[in-house]
């Protein structure tokens, strides 16, 4: 085999790889409250955008403030128009560090988790 040829058939062999289908995760990537924030007052929705679409009905929010009682209102829903988002409904009772902890499934399957905090201010 030539020097061209094995070039040639290398850098076949490399485009060939690289159209293979990417295995993606689904990675939190902005909430609102924002990761870390300081909010005057309790919100009533967190929203959560991830970098992949998600299977909703099979992702799992919970919502704890630092007494570990449950401030989620609700289990999280879509968000109409952005299939990479979900939104669940807060009943924060106390101000004080609230506690995010997240497991999403993305529409390929693939299983990702997490969990970050923000703190209220007052109620």
């Amino acid at each position: 085999m030539t020097g061209f040829t094995r070039s040639a058939a290398a850098g076949l062999l490399l485009a060939l790889l690289g159209t293979a289908p990417a295995c993606a995760h689904a990675f939190l990537v902005k909430s609102d409250p924002a990761v870390g924030s300081v909010l005057n007052a309790a919100p009533k929705m967190l929203v959560l955008s991830y970098t992949e679409d998600l299977e909703v009905p099979f992702c799992f929010v919970t919502v704890t403030d630092s007494m570990g009682m449950n401030d989620a209102a609700g289990r999280p829903q879509p968000v109409p128009g952005h299939p990479n988002e979900m939104q669940v409904p807060l009943s924060i009772q106390m101000a004080g560090k609230i506690t995010v902890a997240w497991h999403a499934l993305s529409t390929d399957t693939h299983k990702t988790q997490g969990s970050f905090s923000f703190t209220v201010g007052q109620i």
